[in-house]
C-alpha cells in the first residue's frame, strides 16, 4: 500500500511550458534570458513531482496555443509529462458551472450562493494518485484546427487595440472600467450566444466541407440546458428562455468569480492605457486573463506573465479580489524557486524512499 499524499495543484502559463520543455530538451538558446532560473525551476519542479507533492495540469488553453506552436506534439506531450496524469476541466464548463449556481440562487430568490473552492472540482483525473511508473500518449493531429485558431487571435487582436485606442481618447477611470465590465455580463453573453449561432447557421450553409470546423455548439447547448432547468423549477416554459435572458442581466452575476476576476484585470489593464502606458498586448493576454480568472480561486499557486502579475498587485486588485492562489512570474523568480523547493522539501521519508525506487528521483 502506497502512503497517501497530498498534492498542491499550480497553474504554469503557456510561456512557462515552452520553457521548461525546451530546458528539459536542452533546446534553449544558449545565453537566453533566465537561463538558470528555466533549469533549476524544471529541477526543483521536477523533485517535487517526483516526490508526489505537486501536479501541473494541462488546460484547454494550453492545447490551443499549443497547436499553433512549431512543434505542438513535443510541447504536447512534455506538459503531459507534468500533468500527473490530471488535466484541467475546459474553462468555459468551470464558467457554466459557477453560472449554474447563480440561475439556482436566482430562481430562489437569494442573493449569491456560496462556492466552493475545492480543486478536485476543476480536475479531471485523481490528484493524489500516485504517479504511473509508465506514461502512455496518443499523438493526435490538431493541425485541422490551427487555421481557424490563428483567424481567431488574429480577430481578437485587432478588438483590442480598437478598444485601447478607445481608452486612450476616452481616458476612462478605473472606476468607470470597472463598472462597464462587471455590469456587461448579460450583453457580452448574448452577443457571445449570437455569434455563435450565426456561425453555426453560416457553416450548415455551406457547401465547404471543412465549415464545420466553424461550427459551435458550447453556449447553445448552455442556454438550453438552462432555459431547462427554469422550465423544471416553475417557469412556464414559453417563457422560460426570456427568464434566462433576464437572469443573465442580474446584478448578483457581478459576483462570479470567473467573471469577477476577468473584469478586475480587464479593468486595469485598461486603466493603465489610459493613464498614458501601451504595453504590448496579443490575444494571449486574453488566455491569461481566463485562466487567471478561471483557476485562482481553486489552485495554490500560478506563474503567469510579468504584466499579468503587476496588474494583480494593484491596489484595488489586491485588496479586492480574494483568491486562493499564490501568484508568481519571473518579477518574483527566487520566491517561485523557494516555493517549489519546500515542496520537494516538504516529502516524508517513506514517500522520499518510495519515490527513488520507483522513478530514480533524487530523494
Amino acid at each position: 500500500m502506497l502512503p497517501a499524499v497530498e498534492k498542491r495543484v499550480i497553474y504554469l502559463d503557456q510561456f512557462a511550458v515552452s520553457e521548461l520543455y525546451k530546458t528539459k530538451a536542452k533546446k534553449r538558446r544558449p545565453g537566453a534570458p533566465h537561463e538558470q532560473f528555466w533549469q533549476d525551476c524544471y529541477s526543483l519542479g521536477n523533485l517535487a513531482y517526483l516526490r508526489q507533492q505537486v501536479i501541473f495540469p494541462a488546460s484547454n488553453l494550453h492545447s490551443d496555443e499549443t497547436i499553433v506552436w512549431h512543434s505542438p506534439e513535443d510541447l504536447r506531450l512534455a506538459h503531459e509529462m507534468f500533468s500527473g496524469e490530471t488535466s484541467f476541466e475546459r474553462t468555459d464548463a468551470i464558467a457554466a458551472r459557477q453560472e449554474w449556481e447563480f440561475a439556482r440562487a436566482f430562481l430562489k430568490g437569494d442573493t449569491r450562493p456560496t462556492m466552493s473552492t475545492d480543486v478536485d472540482q476543476v480536475i479531471l483525473g485523481t490528484r493524489n494518485a500516485w504517479l504511473p511508473v509508465y506514461h502512455i500518449s496518443v499523438n493526435t493531429n490538431y493541425s485541422m484546427f490551427a487555421p481557424g485558431l490563428r483567424q481567431d487571435k488574429a480577430i481578437a487582436e485587432a478588438s483590442l487595440k480598437q478598444l485601447a485606442d478607445g481608452w486612450v481618447r476616452a481616458r476612462p477611470t478605473f472606476d468607470d472600467l470597472l463598472k462597464h465590465e462587471l455590469s456587461s455580463y448579460g450583453s457580452a453573453m448574448r452577443q457571445a450566444l449570437r455569434e455563435q449561432i450565426a456561425k453555426t447557421q453560416a457553416a450548415f450553409a455551406s457547401n465547404d466541407p471543412t465549415s464545420v470546423l466553424d461550427m459551435r455548439f458550447g453556449l447553445i447547448s448552455r442556454y438550453r440546458e438552462l432555459t431547462e432547468l427554469f422550465a423544471r423549477n416553475g417557469v412556464p416554459a414559453k417563457d422560460a428562455f426570456s427568464e434566462v435572458l433576464r437572469f443573465l442581466d442580474w446584478p448578483g452575476n457581478q459576483h462570479q468569480p470567473a467573471h469577477r476576476i476577468f473584469a478586475y484585470l480587464f479593468a486595469a489593464l485598461g486603466w493603465r492605457i489610459s493613464s498614458g502606458q501601451r504595453p504590448e498586448m496579443d490575444a494571449s493576454i486574453l488566455n491569461d486573463f481566463s485562466a487567471i480568472s478561471t483557476y485562482a480561486p481553486y489552485v495554490d499557486a500560478m506563474f503567469v506573465d510579468k504584466q499579468c502579475a503587476s496588474l494583480l498587485r494593484q491596489g484595488r486588485l489586491r485588496d479586492e479580489l480574494n483568491f486562493k492562489a499564490r501568484i508568481f512570474s519571473l518579477s518574483n523568480p527566487q520566491e517561485f524557486l523557494d516555493y517549489l523547493k519546500d515542496l520537494g522539501d516538504s516529502a516524508t521519508g517513506d514517500v522520499r524512499v518510495l519515490a527513488h525506487e520507483l522513478y530514480d528521483a533524487n530523494a
